[in-house]
């Protein structure tokens, strides 16, 4: 078993126990993901161990209970039976999300998350904090370092494109994934896709955009602290046509209650072809955005599990330009996957 912590539990995390759970409890059903088997991992190899919340509506329940509390509103797929699993307190800073969506927060200290991550045996924990939360990021992934626990960081704060960071997990020998998770069919993956595509066949981007509107509580938090978010989208889609400048306009614009957890994303771009003449794409996503990237996640917790057995440890570069938008290297889709793939087989990180 690979036994995992979630920072934050929110509908990302929702998404991801239920998925976990939910496959458990039917060995039937095949999990849609990239990477059916990591080494030997499979996404039934997980199981949760440690949870940390400022909320109060969630400190102190059991996970199975905490994932469905307000303000989440994730699809319930699949309702879990209990995990023996407390979410406990963890320090606030500034990861206090925007838009009054905590009324009572809970909080406690770096060293009580230490002792939580020792004495649960956890094995890699998962930062799903909001948006802007950079401090409160960073006080985990200190606590995760002298746990000696592998830190995935699925949001926007530079904790593996840090080089402060890179070098402090590097030389303790603990693997590091991020930053910002890229849904597995999501408006970044899709955005670098068709760029890379349009650079490859040697069409020059001029313009595009990409606006965002959703449900979800993480959209009421997003229009107070877009920034992050902005700058580590625009980059990854920027990355795919290297040589080239075009201007982009990457952003979440609105938030909109009766979306709930589903996010539209509108893609534009402006393009020239041979001759000078002009090419435009539109393209319109829909999708349940904390399920959409739970897949991701799995693959990225199953590679972290097996940097630790290999005793791998510091910045994973592979892992990070898969599953990520603002990874240490950019890579595009199809290179990520034939790295990670090599990765796997036991051939050296790149």
């Amino acid at each position: 078993m690979i036994r995992v912590g979630v920072v934050g539990v929110g509908n990302c995390a929702s998404a991801l126990v239920q998925g976990v759970e939910m496959y458990k409890a039917n060995p039937e059903l095949d999990p849609p993901v990239a990477f059916p088997t990591v080494g030997r991992y499979t996404p039934r190899d997980i199981t949760f161990t440690s949870a940390f919340e400022i909320d109060a509506r969630k400190v102190g329940l059991d996970l199975s209970e905490a994932i469905f509390q307000t303000p989440n509103n994730a699809t319930v797929v699949y309702k879990p039976k209990p995990l023996g699993v407390t979410v406990r307190a963890g320090p606030a800073l500034d990861g206090v999300p925007e838009g009054g969506l905590v009324s009572k927060i809970v909080e406690s200290t770096t060293e009580e998350v230490v002792r939580e991550l020792n004495s649960t045996n956890t094995e890699v924990l998962v930062n799903y904090l909001p948006t802007g939360a950079v401090k409160a990021a960073e006080a985990y992934a200190e606590a995760a370092l002298r746990a000696g626990v592998a830190f995935v960081n699925a949001m926007p704060a530079p904790i593996a494109t840090s080089a402060l960071w890179q070098r402090k997990f590097s030389e303790s020998g603990v693997p590091l994934l991020g930053d910002d998770t890229q849904n597995q069919i999501g408006a970044t993956v899709l955005h670098k896709t068709l760029v890379r595509l349009l650079a490859l066949r040697g069409v020059r981007v001029r313009h595009t955009y990409q606006i965002n509107v959703g449900g979800t509580p993480d959209f009421v938090n997003l229009m107070h602290r877009r920034g992050d978010k902005e700058k580590t989208k625009t980059a990854a889609v920027k990355m795919m046509a290297a040589g080239q400048e075009f201007d982009a306009y990457i952003s979440p614009v609105a938030y909109i209650n009766f979306l709930g957890d589903r996010k539209i994303a509108h893609t534009l771009i402006e393009a020239e072809i041979f001759g000078g003449l002009p090419i435009r794409l539109e393209v319109t996503l829909d999708v349940h955005d904390a399920w959409n990237s739970a897949a991701v996640v799995m693959d990225s917790v199953r590679l972290a599990k097996l940097a630790i057995d290999r005793g791998v440890g510091g910045p994973l570069i592979s892992a990070s330009a898969w599953g990520f938008k603002n990874p240490p290297l950019h890579m595009s889709p199809e290179e990520a996957y034939r790295a990670v793939l090599e990765f796997v087989e036991g051939k050296r990180d790149k």
